[in-house]
């Protein structure tokens, strides 16, 4: 384990919460956090992916439509100017994947598969017209998983068929590692880690919810679910290292800080040389 990862870990560990109503910082160990803000007032705002050249972050929240049924819009976060923007033309948007090489961005709704120019700030349709896309994930390949099947397709050659190692599975999240490419995916059964060279899938966790699988700019692996956050210590296994349960997802802007969403807001946490006389902290709310 690194000194820095060692570092990191012993923090995360001894977050307690948010501060109160009186203090805007939270105390780390020996180390002071703000907690900023980003936007608050969502339902629910998910799936929160960085651009990194343009320091952006890509989400999805649920917007009530009436009493009885909810949808989903895309938007983004200018983390440098704090610009919130909806984005356009994409019914039940509610999925991003990034290509950080060719910085392309894809956005998934429930009629398919849209890019995004960042120059425009419109999204064009791209593929899969009439296809309810639960989520998207790019490495190498672009993924997606459909809705209400949970199928997981590929697209190779310009065209998208269903991943035959997992025909078998119902995939929620799915994820392949930067470094070492190793492949993660979790569904209402649990969290799972696909041996490729053994064409096996190992049991990681069966109790917990995978509400997102997100890498930090270092090519740590963290696991967002509703028992909190968990972080891959390689041959440790995955430990805990933050005990909120109601975080919904996870991303790292440009310069590796940690943005979480809860319930109802977008938070970001910012390392400051002043602290509060009172270090009393409570929950995420």
């Amino acid at each position: 384990m690194t000194l820095k990862l060692y570092i990191m870990l012993n923090a995360l560990a001894c977050i307690q919460g948010l501060p109160n109503k009186t203090c805007d910082r939270v105390k780390i160990q020996d180390r002071w956090y703000e907690m900023e803000i980003i936007w608050a007032n969502f339902g629910r705002p998910f799936n929160l992916y960085a651009h990194k050249t343009t320091n952006t972050v890509f989400f999805s929240y649920t917007v009530p439509e009436t009493y009885s049924d909810v949808d989903f819009q895309l938007a983004f976060i200018d983390m440098d100017t704090k610009e919130f923007q909806n984005i356009a033309g994409i019914r039940g948007g509610c999925s991003v994947a990034i290509d950080h090489v060719n910085e392309d961005i894809y956005l998934g709704g429930s009629d398919g598969i849209y890019k995004y120019n960042m120059m425009t700030k419109l999204a064009d349709f791209y593929k899969e017209a009439g296809k309810n896309i639960w989520a998207l994930f790019f490495r190498r390949n672009l993924f997606y998983i459909s809705y209400p099947d949970q199928k997981l397709h590929i697209e190779i050659d310009g065209k998208f068929a269903i991943v035959k190692e997992f025909e078998s599975f119902e995939v929620d999240q799915f994820h392949v590692t930067t470094d070492s490419e190793d492949i993660y995916f979790a569904n209402k059964t649990g969290f799972y880690k696909y041996d490729n060279a053994r064409l096996k899938v190992n049991v990681i966790n069966d109790v917990i919810t995978v509400r997102q699988i997100a890498e930090d700019n270092d090519g740590d692996l963290y696991v967002c679910t509703n028992l909190g956050v968990f972080i891959d210590l390689k041959n440790e296994g995955f430990k805990k290292v933050l005990d909120f349960k109601n975080i919904y997802s996870l991303t790292f802007d440009k310069d590796n800080n940690v943005i979480i969403s809860d319930e109802k807001r977008i938070i970001k946490l910012i390392h400051t040389m002043t602290g509060c006389p009172d270090t009393r902290n409570v929950d995420l709310h």
